[in-house]
C-alpha cells in the first residue's frame, strides 16, 4: 500500500541536551553506574523521534522510531482534506518549566509547513521543516497520493 512519512522536526534544544548528557556520562561512566544511565537518556532524547505516515486509504499511522528504526506503531486520527496547503510560519515555544527556562523565556521558529484542511476551516498540521524544497516535494507526493488540491502558498 502507498505511504508517505513525515518525520517529526527534533528541536536543536534537545540535541544539545541529549549531546551534553552524552559527553558528561562518557566522563562518569566508568566509575558509576550513574554513567550508564545518563548515556541511555541521552541517547533516547537524540534517538527517539515520531512520524506521522499517511497512506492512500488514509489509514494513518503515528511511528515512534529509535535511531531510524520503527519501534511501534499506533493509529493516527487526521481531519481528511479538502485541499492541502504549503506556507511559512513562525511557532514559538515558551521555556517557563524546570530548569529549561534559564536557556530564555520564548524561542521562535521559522518553518515550512503542510497542512491539511477539511470542512468549516479546521486543520492539521503534518510536516514542518526548515527546508522549503523538501515540503514542496512531500506536499506535492502527498496531494498525488490522496487526489486532493494543493495550495502552494510558498510561491507567492
Amino acid at each position: 500500500m502507498n505511504s508517505i512519512k513525515f518525520k517529526e522536526y527534533k528541536n536543536r534544544k534537545a540535541k544539545y541536551i541529549g549531546i551534553g548528557l552524552l559527553l558528561f556520562s562518557f566522563f562518569i561512566m566508568t566509575q558509576e553506574l550513574s554513567g550508564i544511565i545518563l548515556t541511555v537518556i541521552g541517547l533516547l532524547i537524540l534517538g527517539v523521534n515520531t512520524e506521522i505516515e499517511v497512506f492512500e486509504n488514509f489509514d494513518n499511522k503515528l511511528n515512534i522510531t529509535l535511531f531510524n528504526t520503527k519501534l511501534f506503531s499506533i493509529k493516527k486520527n487526521l481531519i481528511y482534506p479538502e485541499y492541502i496547503s504549503l506556507f511559512g510560519q513562525s511557532f514559538s515555544s515558551s521555556n517557563e518549566f524546570s530548569t529549561v527556562s534559564a536557556l530564555g523565556s520564548t524561542a521562535e521558529f521559522d518553518f515550512y509547513v503542510i497542512r491539511l484542511f477539511g470542512e468549516r476551516n479546521r486543520n492539521d498540521v503534518i510536516f514542518k521543516s526548515k527546508n522549503k524544497d523538501e515540503v514542496l516535494i512531500k506536499g506535492s507526493e502527498l496531494s498525488i497520493l490522496l487526489d486532493v488540491e494543493l495550495v502552494n502558498k510558498l510561491e507567492d
